[in-house]
């Protein structure tokens, strides 16, 4: 097994999809040493937008509003984070006081 991963340009990718049509996804996969899972993908890309979908970093609707997401996700986190932090020093500080004010 190759170490390194070959980077398949555009033109590449039709290719293989062309000799998919004809000869099926496990011929196409062990003539040119790229696993299923690739070729699948390629093909639900280039059903869904073209020969566009085959360019590097093409990207489909769902995998945008997932990053999308995940972006909002982990600025959300980072929101509550802050917030909790907050109320704990909040916490701190009004507990110290309180005990201050006993003594005194």
């Amino acid at each position: 097994m190759s170490l390194h991963r070959k980077n398949w340009n555009q033109k590449e990718r039709e290719e293989i999809l062309l000799y998919v049509e004809q000869y099926g996804v496990v011929n196409a996969s062990r003539e040119y040493g790229i696993s299923t899972a690739s070729i699948y993908n390629w093909k639900k890309k280039f059903e869904e937008l073209g020969s566009a979908g085959l360019e590097n970093g093409a990207k489909t609707a769902a995998e945008r509003e997932l990053a999308q997401l995940r972006r909002e996700n982990a600025e959300l986190k980072k929101m509550v984070a802050e917030r909790e932090l907050a109320i704990r020093v909040k916490d701190a500080l009004l507990k110290k006081n309180a005990s201050l004010k006993r003594k005194g």
